[in-house]
């Protein structure tokens, strides 16, 4: 793994950070805090039977399903007392898909790992155990990209980080609740750029699900 891989992200998140203290500083009704989160993935990529298929096409059909992975990171936030906020995340996510090859005992997985950056409008509700909703754009960048086939007990694993574009443009939308500094959340994030380095007409998109708990401080 590249550190450069990772100037593009930390560059967003500390202009990020850095907007939030400036806009904070200028309004005491504001609360800048931020916290830590971790849970599973579950990701997709739709689109990529076709080409899987023409992968395996003299062995059998392909058949696809959710690649599990994890997500973790960090966020901070910028509370209002109207109960909105703007909350910028740091999250690295396994993403990929799992296929399935028929007529032969045979997995493929592809792998592609990226450091997700949203900037997320939240709106928190309720006393006690407060519930919220959030939702906006993420700016997704790609630390690397594998595939691994196992067939009849024998596995290969292939980098095709050059087949794999290395920024993507996403949409975020999710919900959770909070129980004092302890929150747990679901949320969806739908690719909406190609990620096909290759093939331009492919249109490759990732779909991911995500299942996280923190601690907020």
């Amino acid at each position: 793994m590249r550190l450069s891989a990772f100037v593009g992200p930390i560059r967003a998140l500390v202009a990020a950070a850095g907007a939030i203290l400036l806009l904070s500083s200028g309004a005491a009704a504001q609360q800048v805090g931020g916290g830590v989160k971790a849970g599973v993935a579950l990701s997709d990529i739709p689109n990529i039977d076709p080409l899987l298929s023409q992968v395996v096409y003299d062995i059998g059909s392909v058949g696809t399903s959710y690649r599990t992975g994890f997500a973790a990171g960090g966020f901070l936030m910028l509370r209002w007392k109207s109960g909105v906020a703007i909350q910028p995340e740091f999250l690295y996510t396994q993403k990929g898909v799992k296929a399935t090859v028929s007529e032969v005992t045979g997995v493929v997985h592809v792998k592609t790992d990226f450091i997700d950056v949203p900037v997320l409008a939240r709106y928190t509700f309720g006393k006690g155990v407060r519930g919220y909703v959030f939702g906006g754009p993420s700016f997704d960048f790609r630390v690397s990209a594998k595939i691994k086939a196992t067939v009849l007990g024998s596995s290969e694993e292939e980098d095709i980080s050059s087949s794999v574009k290395s920024f993507e443009f996403a949409l975020v939308v999710g919900g959770g609740v909070e129980f004092g500094p302890i929150l747990v959340e679901g949320r969806w994030s739908e690719g909406l750029t190609n990620i096909d380095a290759e093939n331009e007409g492919q249109s490759l998109k990732t779909r991911t699900f995500l299942f996280l708990g923190g601690f907020r401080f």
